[in-house]
């Protein structure tokens, strides 16, 4: 704790915190509250509710609008966009058709806000999908690519995993949840490898793409059926396939504002460079004049109800919305009241 009438600031990672040890009484002329957080409200509720938002002063969250922010934090880097290192050629891909299907999918965490399991299901009365992991598993992960320990959680970098993932046409990125610039690895290491994203999460994702076409979004495809659709002409045509890997094929990144992005803050692509960036803009603001108290707001951290890959609207009957919109409602207010006197 710091000592009473002393300036400072407190740095609260969110999947840390401890509300009912929180260091009281808050005093924002004096002490800076600083929060962050690279993950969605899974595991911590609060913060989907923007009163409890507001009990910070600054924030380093993966929205754009954060104090620090990293939209991009599982990018690694822009020439892992282009580098084909573990690419496999759309010939190659439609030979291996023949022992292993066009869609991947691999999941270990099978309560997901979305409902992914849900969606993969339903996707899969049309279409073949190779689902590995614990969600679903209708297919073994050869040994070699378990990695130590047998455990693929802890392989998902490695070069035999890569390249095992890169046989494939598709795979299904399905985020834990729905967040503005919320883009997780899932979208990501499909395009490092170059296979193509079918993917739901972030309603800004179009922001960041390489291209206009370097995913399929679930949003432009209102049911599995019409989605199958559109795989079974991409895997007739290998011409509108590759439109969707031009990063690969042609080396190409048209997006400015994701070249941009990253030019102007190379920070975010590791995390001990965002907790030092963040660090840094905290002591830079312990030395100025704080004649006005900052807030962070619900931009800084912008998840709202979750949403259903599936039916892509809020479902009453999803347990995680009736945790969140009652239980966290419920602490939250508690929580504010407590700390505001």
């Amino acid at each position: 704790m710091l000592p009473h009438n002393t300036e400072g600031a407190y740095l609260f990672y969110a999947s840390r915190i401890e509300f009912s040890n929180l260091p009281l009484p808050r005093r924002p002329e004096k002490v800076i509250w600083a929060l962050s957080h690279e993950e969605s409200p899974r595991n911590v509720a609060e913060l989907m509710h923007e009163k409890i938002l507001n009990i910070f002063n600054y924030s380093s969250t993966f929205s754009r609008y954060s104090d620090v922010p990293f939209p991009l934090q599982s990018i690694v880097s822009l020439e892992n966009v282009t580098s084909t290192k573990f690419f496999v050629e759309t010939q190659q891909k439609n030979l291996l058709l023949k022992e292993i299907g066009p869609i991947l999918y691999l999941q270990s965490d099978c309560e997901a806000s979305t409902e992914r399991d849900k969606y993969v299901l339903s996707l899969q009365k049309f279409q073949r999908i190779d689902s590995y992991g614990i969600c679903l598993r209708n297919k073994e992960l050869p040994s070699g690519v378990k990695g130590e320990n047998e455990d693929y959680l802890n392989s998902l970098d490695d070069t035999k995993f890569l390249n095992f993932v890169a046989r494939y046409k598709f795979v299904i990125a399905i985020e834990n949840g729905v967040c503005e610039d919320y883009i997780t690895e899932k979208l990501w290491r499909a395009i490092h490898v170059g296979v193509v994203p079918i993917y739901f999460g972030s309603p800004s994702i179009r922001d960041w793409l390489p291209n206009q076409n370097s995913a399929i979004l679930l949003e432009d495809f209102p049911t599995p059926e019409l989605l199958s659709q559109h795989i079974d002409e991409l895997l007739r045509n290998d011409q509108l396939y590759e439109a969707y890997l031009e990063h690969k094929t042609k080396r190409k990144i048209s997006n400015q504002k994701l070249i941009r992005e990253l030019h102007e803050r190379p920070y975010q692509t590791g995390h001990r460079e965002i907790e030092n960036e963040f660090i840094c803009f905290l002591c830079k603001k312990l030395h100025e004049d704080k004649n006005t108290v900052h807030i962070v707001t619900k931009r800084h951290y912008d998840c709202p109800k979750p949403i259903s890959a599936l039916t892509q609207q809020v479902e009453q009957t999803n347990s995680w919305v009736q945790s969140w919109e009652f239980t966290a409602r419920y602490v939250v207010n508690a929580l504010y009241n407590k700390i505001m006197k």
